[in-house]
């Protein structure tokens, strides 16, 4: 035989390709370890003639403790045989792995409902080292389920004929709320079925349902009008109990989620729990009325109030979120009130509350059933196929005799309530005729009386008839007097109008100015005062001197607007003395000086009304103003202010845009007259202003005007009305102020004399 040569680069190609052989056979190994590592002992091998398969004794499982496996990532070797104690309520992810044989010549395709897991995701082995993924869970829209009808996800295994094959679940809860419920999902769902076992298992069981609901709201809706009819508290709770079993159930056997929220798997669990604790709520207000326990039992009524704040607690809870300290406190509540429930049911029946009994009954069934079903919740008891039906049945049971409870309480209270009516009846009867006697001898008694009292009433009617005579001459004595006193006050204000400064006077004085001038009474305590004089100018020879050297007069226009002490005729009094200081003080004493003006007024006043000797605190407050034309433009402004301010508002200047704003001078903090612990003296405040600009004084009459509702006007809103009208003609001014007064005073009666003074200098 021909030997055939390989040189050195022929034998590293055929290397290369060994290497990459090797390589390619490798990872084909490591794609599909699982199904060349099936222990036989756990391999489910299908019957023709079975419906329903156990499957953990077939499972293997691993726990994936940080969730941070992939399928590809597993490894065969970590998976042990399944064991429920190895399942935890740690929030974790676990693999199972079940492998299926098929012997048969058909296709079997089996149904595996999947609990209350929130995500369970099946990888099915397609072919040797491919798989395909299959989504289900709690939480999973049904949209995107694979079998959409019943309360809870089921998962498809499909099976062809003469073929094993290996499926792995992936399931993952992702709080520890939803972590507890693995364990219980585990043991309770994770059974295979055949098509006509589901039906059997599950969708059988819809009838029973559809009986509950309808005898739930028969009840519902019964007692719902008989609270309409008689407005019984513990009626509504009743119905508010039905209302939120009904709810709980019925988002728990997955109804509520395959009817009306398809798309919201997270607000049916939420529906579920707040229906829960809310439920025992219910049941816990509901038993409170029925069995009156404040009157029968009130030690467990205290008991129970502190329940009903718990149960307020826990759903508070649930909407701040905290979701597993919730549900184990709910854990709790419950039991403990039932227990509670029994023990006040016992202790009013014992107190005489007879027709508690039915209540009694009703809530030992339900304690039966739920206590049953809380062992199988917590694993204690095997898990039975027929407590969902014995569950339904207590709750059916429960909700009928409470109804008849309440049925046969009422009836008792409204035969109750004939027999009282009955006898308040007799009673009123026998009243009605000790009455009828009792009043046939006062008709007799009175008749006596009132032949007697009317002959008194005849002289008595002589007598008042005489009287009314007499009260009548005194009545037209009265008016006569009060028409001759209101014809002297009526005098007594064209004397005060005569010696005010008439319209021509302040025309002559102030060409542009307006004047609110509105006494409360008749003739009023406020007035107004103005003079004009002419002065020389300072001179180096004394004044009056026959050889004084002239530098021209100087014009003074004097303004005073004076609240006097009260108001009405006291008050037009002091006016009257005011007025005639102030022109001796001027025209007569020569005395020119603001400041000066007003404590010369002041020591006047004193002496006028003998204060020293009689310590009587009457006086006035006085806003005064002199105003000095220096030369055409100019003006010199002199004021002083006893207790009362100047608001003063400059002219604007032409061709600028600079907004007026209205100011103020506050003036010296004493009234003139009255006994002062330590006098302080006036003070003359000085201002130059252009011609044009604005001067105000006022009484405090129109500040304190209040309203209907006793609001005044106030000096923020009447410096606000200025400012907004300094701009008007001072006609124009005027009508504003007048229409703000009225506006604010509408109906109120004027609280005192109003005066307020307006001049454009």
């Amino acid at each position: 035989m021909k030997r055939i040569k390989i040189n050195r680069f022929s034998k590293t190609i055929l290397f290369g390709v060994f290497l990459l052989c090797n390589f390619i056979f490798s990872n084909l190994s490591t794609a599909q370890p699982f199904t060349k590592n099936i222990n036989t002992d756990r391999l489910l091998v299908l019957d023709s003639l079975k419906e329903k398969y156990e499957l953990d004794k077939y499972f293997d499982v691993f726990k994936d403790r940080d969730n941070s496996y992939t399928f590809k990532a597993l490894n065969p070797y970590t998976f042990s045989p399944y064991q429920l104690h190895d399942i935890s309520e740690d929030v974790a992810t676990y693999w199972l792995r079940l492998s299926i044989k098929n012997p048969h010549f058909s296709t079997h395709k089996l149904l595996v409902p999947t609990g209350f897991i929130d995500s369970v995701t099946l990888f099915i082995e397609e072919a040797e080292g491919l798989f395909s993924k299959q989504l289900g869970g709690s939480l999973l829209p049904r949209s995107e389920r694979g079998i959409k009808r019943g309360g809870i996800s089921v998962s498809v295994l499909e099976i062809p004929a003469q073929t094993t094959k290996t499926f792995f679940f992936r399931l993952h809860s992702s709080t520890k709320l939803s972590a507890q419920d693995t364990r219980y999902s585990l043991r309770r769902w994770f059974t295979a079925y055949t098509s006509d076992g589901y039906e059997a298992e599950f969708l059988t069981a819809r009838s029973f349902h559809n009986f509950f609901y309808g005898a739930i709201w028969v009840m519902l809706i019964y007692n719902l009008l008989v609270f309409i009819a008689l407005r019984d508290r513990q009626y509504i709770f009743y119905v508010l109990y039905n209302f939120l079993i009904f709810t709980y159930i019925f988002s728990n056997i997955g109804q509520l989620g395959e009817l009306f929220l398809m798309e919201y798997p997270r607000l049916d669990v939420g529906i579920r729990l707040f229906s829960g604790i809310l439920s025992v709520f219910a049941l816990l207000m509901f038993a409170k009325d029925h069995l009156k326990t404040i009157i029968f039992a009130p030690r467990w009524h205290r008991f129970i109030q502190i329940l009903v704040y718990v149960t307020l607690g826990i759903t508070l809870l649930y909407f701040l979120r905290f979701w597993h300290l919730g549900r184990v406190l709910t854990t709790i509540i419950l039991p403990l009130s039932l227990i509670a429930l029994l023990f006040a049911g016992i202790k009013s029946y014992y107190e005489g509350h007879k027709n508690v009994k039915y209540f009694l009954f009703g809530n030992s069934f339900f304690v039966i059933a739920i206590s049953i079903y809380s062992l199988e919740l917590l694993l204690i008891i095997e898990a039975t196929r027929y407590l969902e039906t014995i569950v339904l049945a207590s709750i059916t049971l429960q909700m009928a005799l409470f109804s008849y409870g309440l049925a046969a309480t009422f009836n008792q209270t409204r035969k109750q309530l004939i027999h009282n009516k009955l006898q308040q009846e007799r009673e009123k009867q026998a009243l009605i005729e000790a009455k009828n006697k009792e009043l046939e001898e006062k008709v007799i008694q009175r008749t006596n009386d009132l032949t007697e009292k009317t002959i008194l009433l005849e002289e008595t009617q002589i007598e008042i008839l005489s009287q009314s005579e007499q009260i009548q001459l005194q009545s037209d004595e009265i008016s006569h007097q009060h028409k001759q006193m209101t014809d002297s006050i009526r005098y007594a204000e064209k004397i005060q109008q005569a010696i005010l400064p008439s319209q021509e006077t302040l025309h002559q004085t102030f060409e542009k100015h307006f004047v609110i001038f509105r006494p409360k009474d008749i003739v009023s305590g406020d007035f107004y005062w103005t003079a004009t004089i002419q002065t020389a100018a300072p001179s180096i020879i004394p004044r009056r001197s026959p050889i004084e050297i002239q530098r021209g007069d100087v014009t003074k226009k004097i303004i005073a607007a004076v609240d006097c002490t009260g108001h009405g005729v006291p008050g037009a009094f002091m006016s009257v003395i005011g007025i005639i200081l102030l022109n001796e003080i001027v025209h007569l004493k020569n005395t020119y000086d603001s400041d000066k003006i007003l404590e010369s007024l002041h020591q006047k006043i004193k002496k006028a009304l003998r204060q020293d000797e009689k310590a009587n605190a009457d006086g006035m407050d006085v806003a005064l103003c002199i105003v000095e034309e220096t030369n055409e433009t100019e003006r010199n402004v002199y004021f002083t202010g006893a207790k009362r301010p100047l608001y003063y508002a400059e002219n604007k200047a032409e061709g600028t845009d600079k907004e007026i704003k209205l100011q103020t001078l506050s003036g010296t903090r004493k009234s003139i007259g009255g006994i002062k612990k330590k006098e302080k003296p006036f003070v003359c405040e000085k201002i130059k202003l252009q011609k044009g600009a604005k001067i105000y004084l006022t009484s405090d009459g129109l500040i304190d005007q209040p309203n209907a509702e006793g609001k005044k006007i106030g000096s923020v809103k009447f410096e606000e009305t200025l400012q907004e009208i300094l701009h008007l003609p001072m006609e124009e001014q005027y009508v504003e102020l007048m229409q703000m007064l009225d506006s604010h005073q509408q109906d109120t009666p004027q609280r005192d004399d109003i005066t307020v003074i307006g001049i454009e200098i």
